[in-house]
């Protein structure tokens, strides 16, 4: 085989062939499809049509979002990316929700024209202070409490290697089968190149129990922030087995950050739901929210609020773009806002670096419930009862 420095200076230029590629294909002309769905609304089984168009990039989340079961009952391929509002302005009043998929530049199509707009990922990153005490106060109480007793019950440790062996069985062992576990097929599985060199480059994070290896992770030094890029467990991470894991890997990930004397741990990506297990366990740890981690946009306009979509909207608060912010969207149907709904909403969803949490209801809100939302800072109340199109507020404010 290859000496190990031309293996990794290989390794290194067909990664920055392919990041150029990508870069290059997505400001090109992209093809898009346009697919007419009808199934069961994921949570209250009533039928739901949605149009979806767009480059497919992150369909089966988007289905997975919408539907416990699905037919596509027309199908459009080798369109233009370019035609989205056309299709999007034609299908409006056929469907009940019309989707998009977009990458940039192509979402400028849709961009202000009233549709909810959301990244396709978010960014998560914990600043790191000079301190470790000040680190430490950043994070959740839950963090400091309830997850390093996990990690301290469970005897749990780390070590960091970078050999070929080990990195190959991260890959194939732990990542890919977490990745598929918990997405199925709307799974990413980045190409084993990118993740050996990354691993390389940077470190391969090892958890382990009582010497055996339990979950791994790979953590990449770019400038003067780590990012941890893929992580993986040996299985069962639903049982006994996986007690600790996570929050070892968060915790030692941070550790390894501060030591190493960056500025900023990066806990890259996450779906764009404030109720996403993974966002809400990187907040837990302190994560504060950015854009721009994702090229791709979501695009959503509910045509009504039928008991469909009252049922997607009430059970997603979806992190959206706002002008140049980002902001929560609670959705309380036709339940008028409590005072203890805004209290659960910070307690649960308040998150740094979203301008505002935004709760909307069919309901005027009680004046009990306006004076909660105005001691409460980054808590808004939207009362949609007046308004002539819901569903269409519900987007634009």
């Amino acid at each position: 085989g290859q000496p190990a420095g031309l293996a990794r200076v290989r390794a290194g230029m067909e990664r920055r062939y392919a990041e150029l590629r990508e870069y290059l294909e997505s400001a090109m002309t992209r093809q898009a499809s346009a697919l007419l769905i009808s199934g069961a609304e994921k949570y209250s089984g009533v039928p739901l049509t949605t149009l979806y168009f767009g480059s497919g990039n992150h369909l089966e989340y988007v289905l997975g979002l919408l539907f416990r079961e699905y037919r596509v009952v027309e199908e459009h391929r080798h369109l233009n990316a370019w035609q989205a509002r056309r299709w999007v302005d034609g299908y409006r009043n056929k469907v009940d929700l019309v989707t998009a998929d977009l990458p940039w530049p192509y979402h400028r199509v849709l961009a202000g024209r009233g549709m909810l707009e959301a990244p396709a990922w978010v960014n998560q990153k914990l600043q790191l202070p000079e301190t470790w005490d000040g680190v430490l106060a950043q994070l959740r109480s839950s963090a400091r409490g309830e997850d390093l007793r996990k990690v301290r019950k469970h005897g749990l440790d780390y070590r960091i290697v970078h050999d070929e062996e080990a990195i190959r069985r991260f890959y194939d062992e732990m990542y890919v089968p977490h990745l598929t576990n918990r997405f199925g097929g709307a799974a990413y599985i980045e190409p084993e190149w990118r993740v050996r060199y990354c691993a390389e480059s940077g470190a391969l994070m090892q958890i382990l129990r009582d010497g055996e290896v339990v979950a791994g992770q790979v953590l990449f030094g770019n400038r003067q922030s780590l990012q941890s890029l893929w992580t993986g467990t040996s299985g069962g991470e639903f049982g006994q087995q996986s007690q600790g894991v996570f929050p070892a890997l968060y915790y030692f990930g941070l550790l390894y950050a501060f030591e190493g004397g960056y500025h900023e741990a990066d806990y890259c990506g996450s779906r764009p739901l404030l109720s996403d297990g993974i966002f809400q366990l990187k907040r837990r740890w302190g994560g504060q929210v950015y854009d721009g981690w994702s090229r791709d946009t979501l695009f959503f306009l509910p045509t009504n609020l039928g008991q469909g979509n009252l049922s997607f909207l009430s059970h997603h608060a979806l992190i959206a773009r706002c002008r140049q912010d980002l902001v929560g969207k609670v959705f309380l149907g036709t339940e008028p806002i409590r005072p203890a709904d805004v209290v659960r909403v910070e307690q649960v969803y308040s998150t740094t670096g979203l301008r505002a949490i935004k709760l909307y209801s069919l309901q005027p809100p009680s004046p009990e419930a306006l004076d909660a939302a105005r001691a409460t800072p980054g808590i808004e109340l939207v009362d949609l009862s007046g308004e002539a199109q819901a569903a269409a507020a519900y987007c634009r404010r």
